[in-house]
C-alpha cells in the first residue's frame, strides 16, 4: 500500500505479551473494524475504494497496531431531512397550524412558516431540510475508536484493575496520532497519548512518534519490527541461511502434505512471538534419532516451537534451529539453554515410546470401552462397533471405482483406528493422534496397509490437507466421519454461522472430498441412514428424531458440496442445478456441475435451458403419467416421441461411461422436435386424454434434462421470456395454434 494524498490516522495498543495464536485474527478484526468507522462516518474522500488500499495493520507481542491514510480532514457538509408530525396534524381544517406545528419548529429552531411538507414511507408530515456541517475527523475518531476496541473479542479475555476493563491482555499504553496532532481518547481506562514503547529489553520504554509514516522507522530503531510480512520474511531467510549452514532444510510438520516445503504454521507463530528475531542453533543427542522421526519433529515443535533439520535423503538431523527475541546469543546461553530443555523433552518422548511398546495396539485397544467418545453417544469401543459395517458398505464402490481395497486391512485398522487414544504418547502429543497408531501397528508387524489406514484416517484434517493415500485409508475415513455426523446430528447440534463445536463443516467437507477426489460413487442417503440406524441401539438421550437428524445432514452436505463447487471456481448456478437434480453421489453431482459449466460456452445452450425451464412451468402442478403410444394424435407429437425413443439409448450410453456434457448435446438434439411440437399442438388440450399424454411426453423430456441438472436454476438472458412462452403454448385456442 502506498501513501495517498489526506490526512492519516495512527492507531497502536500497547498491551501485556498476546498469546500468538491470537494476533492474526486480532490484526484482521482492527483493520476491518477501522475501515467500517472511517467509511461509515463519511471519511474517505470518494466511493468504491479499497480497504487494503486504506488500513494497514502491524502487530508484534506487545502491540496491535493499524495505520488508515487518505483520510477527509472534516466529513462532507450534509443535508439533513428531519420530520415531524402528519400534515393531518400539524394544520387544522382552515390551514393554520396546529399546537404540534408549533411545537416541532420550536424544537427545530425554525419560524413555523418555514416547515415544509415531505413525503415518508408513513404518509405525508411536515418537516425541514437543513444543512449540517461536518464533523472534523479528529472529533470523530476520538468518540468511535474506543468503542471499536473495546468491542474486539478473543478466543481468551483477562481483566484488570477491579474487573470492569476486558481485553486480550492489560493495556499499558495508547497511541492515537492524527498527522502530526494526538487524537485525545480513552480506551479500557487508558488515555491516549504520543509514545510508543520499543523492545521489551533492548529498547526504550516511552518513545515519541512524530508522524504515522515514521511509526515503523521510530520502533526499527529501537529493535521492533512492527510489519508481521517483513518480520516473518526475515525469519524464514535467517532459518534457510542457518539450514543451509548445515547442509539440511527445514523438516516439515507430520502429516503436512507431499511436497510442503518447511513449516509455514511453526515459522507464523515464532513471526508473532518476537519482536526482534534471532536464529538459535543447536544439538541433541544423536541417540535420540532411533525414535520415529513423527515422534522427533513433534516433540521439538510442540512444546519448543524449535525447526527440525533434514538431509535431502529426508533423514532426521540431529540439530535444531529456534527463533529468539534478541539481537544474539554471544555467550550461548539461550543455545544451552535450549538444549537443556530439550533433552528433557526427548527423554520424556522416549520414556512413553518404551512404556506403549510394552504391549501391542491390540491390547492398547481394550482400553477404548473406558474412553468417552461423547458423553450422550458413548465410548469409543462402541464407536468402533458402529465404524465397522459402515467401512463394510464403502468398500464395494471403493471396488467399483476401481481400487484394489485389501477387506481385512480395513477391518483390522478400524478395530485398531482410535486404540493409540489410550496411549502415553498421544496424550502427552495430541496432535499425533492416528500417526502413532500407525507407527505402533508397523511395529507390531501388521502390515503397510492397516498401519497406513490407522495413520492416514484422519485426513483431510483441513481445506488444504491431503486426502488418505490408500483406499484403505479413505474407506476408514468415511466410516469414522459419518458415524460422528449422524451422532452430532442426532442430538439436533446442527451448525451455524460461526457455531460449530464439533468440526461438523471439516468432517463434511472431508467425506467430500475423499469420495470426489477418488472418484468413489455411493449414495449419502444410504451411508446417512445406515449410520444413524445404528445408533438406534443406543437409546440417545435428548435426540430428534431419526427422519429429522437424516434430513438436516442431508442438506448440511448439499451446502458444503455448493460450497467445495465455487470454491473451485465453477458457475454457482451451475453448481445449484447440479444439485437440484440430485446431491445423493458427490462425485457424480461434481461431474454434472463440470459438464454444466462446460456445455453453456456452446451455441444453443440458452436454448436448452430455456426449453427445460418451458417445460418445468408447463408440468407444474400436474399428474405424473407415462405417456401413450395409441393417444400420438398429431404428426409432430409423433415425430417428438419418436426422437425422444431414438435419442434415449445414446443419452444413456453417455451417462454411463459420466459424460455428461455429451448426454446434454443428445437431448439438445431434440430442440428442433421440441419446437415444432410446441408450433403445431395444443398441450392443454380439451380431451381429458389427449392432454394427460401430451404432459407425459414433456414430462419423459423433462426428466431426461433433470439426469443432469435442474435448468430452473440456470440463469441465462432470455430467460424472462420463457414463461410466456410456455404459457402460451399451453393455453392458446385451437384456432391460433398453427
Amino acid at each position: 500500500m502506498t501513501s495517498r494524498p489526506g490526512s492519516a490516522f495512527l492507531l497502536e495498543i500497547g498491551t501485556e505479551e498476546i498469546p500468538a495464536r491470537m494476533i492474526d485474527a486480532a490484526l484482521e478484526d482492527l483493520g476491518l473494524g477501522l475501515f467500517g468507522e472511517i467509511e461509515s462516518a463519511r471519511l474517505l474522500p470518494g466511493a468504491g475504494i479499497d480497504r487494503q488500499d486504506t488500513v494497514r495493520v502491524f502487530g508484534t507481542p506487545r502491540r496491535l497496531a493499524a495505520r488508515a491514510e487518505g483520510l477527509l480532514e472534516r466529513q462532507p457538509d450534509a443535508l439533513q431531512e428531519i420530520t415531524g408530525p402528519p400534515v393531518k396534524a400539524a394544520y387544522d381544517a382552515r390551514g393554520a397550524p396546529t399546537k404540534a406545528a408549533e411545537g416541532f419548529a420550536r424544537a427545530q429552531g425554525v419560524p413555523v412558516g418555514e416547515l415544509q411538507r415531505l413525503q415518508t414511507p408513513k404518509g405525508e408530515c411536515v418537516g425541514l431540510r437543513k444543512k449540517v456541517a461536518g464533523r472534523s475527523a479528529a472529533e470523530i475518531l476520538a468518540e468511535r475508536v474506543p468503542a471499536l476496541v473495546s468491542s474486539l473479542t478473543f478466543p481468551k479475555m483477562m481483566r484488570w484493575g477491579r474487573g470492569e476493563h476486558r481485553f486480550v491482555r492489560p493495556i499499558h499504553w495508547i497511541l492515537a496520532l492524527l498527522d502530526h496532532a494526538p487524537v485525545v481518547m480513552t480506551i479500557l481506562g487508558v488515555r491516549s497519548g504520543l509514545t510508543t514503547s520499543g523492545h521489551r529489553i533492548l529498547g526504550r520504554q516511552s518513545i515519541v512518534v512524530p508522524d504515522p509514516f515514521r511509526y515503523q522507522e521510530v520502533l526499527r530503531s529501537h529493535l521492533v519490527i512492527a510489519d508481521v510480512r517483513e518480520r516473518r520474511d526475515l525469519v524464514r531467510s535467517r532459518l534457510e541461511e542457518v539450514a543451509r549452514g548445515c547442509g539440511a532444510g527445514i523438516a516439515a510438520p507430520p502429516g503436512a502434505p507431499p511436497g510442503t516445503i518447511g513449516d509455514p504454521e511453526l515459522l507464523q507463530e515464532v513471526t508473532q512471538a518476537v519482536e526482534w528475531p534471532h536464529v538459535v542453533a543447536g544439538e541433541f543427542d544423536a541417540s535420540f534419532l532411533d525414535l520415529p522421526q513423527e515422534i522427533l519433529v513433534t516433540a521439538m515443535r510442540h512444546h519448543q516451537r524449535f525447526f527440525s533439520l533434514v538431509l535431502g535423503s529426508g533423514r532426521l538431523l540431529n540439530r535444531f534451529l529456534a527463533v529468539a527475541d534478541t539481537q544474539g546469543d554471544p555467550q550461548g546461553a539461550i543455545r544451552k539453554g535450549n538444549e537443556w530443555v530439550l533433552r528433557a523433552r526427548l527423554a520424556d518422548a522416549r520414556f512413553f515410546w518404551e512404556e506403549d511398546r510394552k504391549k501391542p495396539l491390540r491390547a492398547h485397544a481394550t482400553g477404548l470401552a473406558r474412553v468417552t467418545f461423547h458423553e450422550k453417544l458413548g465410548s469409543y469401543a462402541r464407536k468402533i462397533e458402529r465404524m465397522l459395517p459402515l467401512a463394510n458398505a464403502v468398500l464395494p464402490a471403493f471396488e467399483r471405482a476401481g481400487l484394489a481395497v485389501d477387506r481385512a486391512a480395513v477391518q483390522e485398522a478400524v478395530r485398531l483406528s482410535k486404540a493409540d487414544l489410550t496411549t502415553h504418547m498421544v496424550k502427552e502429543f495430541p496432535e499425533l493422534e492416528g500417526i502413532v497408531g500407525g507407527l505402533y501397528a508397523r511395529a507390531d508387524g501388521l502390515g503397510d496397509r492397516v498401519a497406513a489406514a490407522i495413520a492416514g484416517h484422519y485426513l483431510p484434517r483441513g481445506a488444504d490437507d491431503p486426502l488418505p493415500a490408500t483406499p484403505e485409508a479413505a474407506a476408514v475415513s468415511l466410516a469414522d466421519r459419518i458415524d460422528t455426523q449422524a451422532g452430532i446430528f442426532l442430538l439436533g447440534i446442527v451448525p451455524t454461522g460461526s457455531r460449530d463445536p464439533y468440526g461438523m463443516r471439516r468432517s463434511v467437507l472431508g467425506v467430500c472430498r475423499i469420495l470426489i477426489g477418488k472418484k468413489v460413487r455411493i449414495s449419502l442417503g444410504d451411508l446417512v441412514e445406515r449410520a444413524i440406524r445404528a445408533y438406534g441401539e443406543d437409546g440417545i438421550e435428548g435426540s430428534v428424531p431419526p427422519a429429522e437428524a437424516r434430513s438436516s445432514l442431508l442438506e448440511f452436505y448439499r451446502g458444503r458440496l455448493q460450497h467445495l463447487g465455487e470454491s473451485h471456481g465453477l458457475r454457482p448456478d451451475s453448481v445449484r442445478s447440479a444439485l437440484a437434480a440430485s446431491m445423493d453421489d458427490p462425485y457424480d453431482a461434481r461431474l454434472r456441475m463440470a459438464a454444466l459449466d462446460d456445455i453453456r460456452v456452446e451455441p444453443g445452450f440458452e436454448a436448452l435451458a430455456l426449453a427445460h425451464k418451458r417445460i418445468k412451468n408447463i408440468l407444474q402442478d400436474q399428474a405424473a403419467t407415462l405417456p401413450d403410444p395409441a393417444l400420438l394424435k398429431e404428426d409432430a407429437e409423433r415425430a417428438l416421441d419418436r426422437s425422444v425413443r431414438s435419442a434415449l439409448p445414446a443419452i444413456e450410453a453417455a451417462q454411463a461411461r459420466l459424460d455428461h456434457a455429451g448426454a446434454l448435446r443428445e437431448i439438445a438434439r431434440l430442440g428442433g422436435p421440441l419446437d415444432r411440437f410446441f408450433e403445431e399442438v395444443l398441450v392443454m388440450a380439451e380431451d381429458r386424454r389427449l392432454r394427460g399424454n401430451r404432459l407425459a411426453i414433456l414430462r419423459s423430456i423433462g426428466s431426461l434434462f433433470l439426469r443432469v441438472g435442474d435448468f430452473s436454476e440456470i440463469i441465462v438472458q432470455p430467460e424472462a421470456v420463457a414463461p410466456a412462452r410456455a404459457s402460451g403454448a399451453a393455453t392458446r385456442p385451437p384456432e391460433s395454434r398453427r
